[in-house]
């Protein structure tokens, strides 16, 4: 019998927290912005990604840019989609700063969109901004049209909610895990299509100026938070937490666990 990886990848998404809308990522986007500067996702994405300078690229869910300005250093053009304005203004300000010219941007989600209205790229990548699309195997039928040469994207890798887990477990709440990329390549190779995958090392911690700005990020990590929720979270953090060498606080176990997942037209 044929499993429905699309479905199953569905039904795993509902009780989790929805972050697909312009509104929320609008109003994290200046503290996301901050938070990319300590990770070292970016890179290890980047050194992956097969970008020469005849190339056309397309960034899905590009945020603010760590992905975009890049490679649009290396590449003849980049479209960034985003469903977010503010994410879009941060990266065409840097852009600016970078006296890059060659990226255009589209405020869409790439569910609400064709591939006639995208058209075709020479490469597409989509950088962990597929992981909350329920129907992800149209969206995946969508990037393969318009890719003509490489596809790469990341997505949660087997044990990716291991610190929302643990959180779960403090504040006394049922915890559920997001579907990971063996959905994903599954339903790739259904598709006929034999994937690549890798497994990302990233060794990036977690550091914050102090305990309110670690809260703002278990704020969007976790979903909603009552004010007994915040009260106990905060406590924890307090006992837990770690001053480093350069004055900043850290949490150690909340490292993220991504997959690469790519493959050659």
């Amino acid at each position: 019998m044929k499993i429905n990886w699309n479905y199953l990848w569905g039904e795993s998404l509902k009780n989790l927290p929805k972050k697909n809308n312009s509104v929320i990522w609008d109003d994290i986007a200046p503290k996301f912005n901050q938070w990319m500067e300590k990770d070292d996702y970016p890179e290890k994405v980047l050194q992956r990604i097969k970008c020469d300078a005849n190339d056309s690229v397309l960034d899905i869910g590009c945020g603010n840019g760590v992905i975009t300005i890049p490679l649009a250093k290396k590449a003849n053009n980049v479209t960034a989609m985003d469903i977010s304005g503010k994410m879009l203004e941060i990266l065409t300000q840097k852009a600016e700063k970078s006296g890059i010219k060659n990226i255009n941007t589209i405020k869409k989600r790439l569910e609400d969109t064709t591939v006639g209205e995208i058209g075709n790229h020479d490469v597409v990548v989509a950088s962990r901004s597929l992981n909350g699309v329920s129907n992800i195997q149209k969206e995946l039928e969508k990037i393969n049209e318009i890719a003509m040469k490489n596809v790469y994207i990341t997505l949660w890798g087997v044990d990716n909610r291991k610190f929302e887990r643990k959180i779960s477990e403090i504040l006394g709440k049922e915890s559920h895990s997001h579907p990971d990329y063996i959905y994903v390549y599954n339903m790739l190779h259904q598709m006929g299509i034999y994937a690549n995958v890798e497994m990302l090392k990233c060794n990036t911690r977690n550091h914050y100026s102090d305990i309110e700005e670690a809260m703002d990020r278990l704020r969007w990590r976790i979903g909603d938070l009552n004010k007994d929720d915040e009260s106990i979270l905060r406590e924890y953090l307090e006992k837990t937490m770690i001053k480093t060498s350069d004055g900043t606080m850290s949490y150690v176990k909340g490292k993220a666990d991504w997959v690469l997942i790519w493959w050659e037209k």
